[in-house]
């Protein structure tokens, strides 16, 4: 009997056209007003149902806030959202309660928005 190993992106469900040895991305419904994600573990979530071009902008955006909490400038639990603007700053903790993930005008979206 033969078995066929599936990879990585095949066993997570990561997409073949958009993920990289870097990072990892997951096409699926997202819900309205939302083109993507990321999860603290770094995973970009985009949504499925979009042209090619906002998935790659999708993707790219959260490419930047991926930098963002590589660099230890953003990072977010299931409670808060700590943000620090520059390496000599305080971190500001936002609770989720207190914020619309929508907002282009967070600090870290402006950022990500460059």
């Amino acid at each position: 009997m033969s078995f066929k190993l599936r990879n990585i992106n095949e066993v997570f469900g990561f997409s073949k056209e958009y993920s990289t040895g870097d990072y990892k991305v997951v096409e699926k419904n997202l819900g309205k007003n939302t083109l993507g994600t990321i999860n603290p573990n770094g995973v970009i979530e985009i949504e499925e149902n979009m042209s090619k071009a906002l998935k790659r902008k999708a993707v790219k955006h959260e490419l930047d806030h991926l930098r963002q909490m590589k660099s230890g400038e953003l990072r977010f639990d299931h409670n808060n959202y700590y943000y620090k603007a520059d390496p000599f700053s305080q971190i500001q903790v936002i609770p989720n309660s207190q914020i619309n993930t929508n907002d282009r005008d967070l600090p870290w979206e402006k950022d990500a928005h460059h």
